[in-house]
């Protein structure tokens, strides 16, 4: 009677070892962020996200969602001081081409508008690239730990038993 209750335990434990290999982890996967020339490009599991997913992605931690949002509003201010800048610097240089009297005061003021939109830029980056960290730890940090005992069949003097490490 003994050894067909052994024979079953047994049984059932080898059955339940075998279907927890077959789990696979839920592992919310890592966004890598990379800077080109024509902006910011995002990657999660190999595939590209725009701004709106990255958004909807990184929705679950709120410091990162927060710095994401405010980088991608520094980025959009220091486009537009760029692009109102270099206008403003191009227009009396093409009246000096012209043979016009140029006014210098718009350079002036299409370069402080460079100067900003360089310091928006800088810390536009920064903060997208804070806000993709924080993601990553915080997921990183959510998947790390799991409890997975492992249990083990000893036979020791007192019998056998079944023990349990985690």
């Amino acid at each position: 009677m003994k050894k067909s209750i052994l024979a079953v335990c047994l049984f059932c434990f080898a059955l339940c070892s075998s279907l927890a290999q077959n789990q696979k982890p839920t592992i919310e996967p890592e966004i890598e962020m990379k800077a080109g020339l024509l902006g910011y490009r995002f990657f999660k599991d190999g595939e590209r996200l725009n701004w709106k997913e990255l958004l909807e992605a990184t929705a679950s931690v709120e410091e990162a969602h927060l710095l994401i949002k405010r980088g991608r509003s520094q980025n959009t201010f220091s486009s537009v001081f760029a692009f109102t800048g270099g206008a403003l610097i191009g227009i009396p240089l093409g009246q000096k081409s012209a043979d016009r009297d140029p006014t210098w005061e718009l350079a002036y003021l299409g370069g402080a508008l460079g100067i900003a939109a360089f310091y928006l830029s800088f810390k536009a980056f920064n903060n997208i690239n804070k806000g993709v960290d924080s993601y990553n730890i915080a997921v990183a940090k959510q998947s790390s730990y799991r409890f997975q005992p492992e249990f083990f069949i000893v036979n020791n003097q007192n019998g056998f038993g079944l023990a349990m490490r985690f």
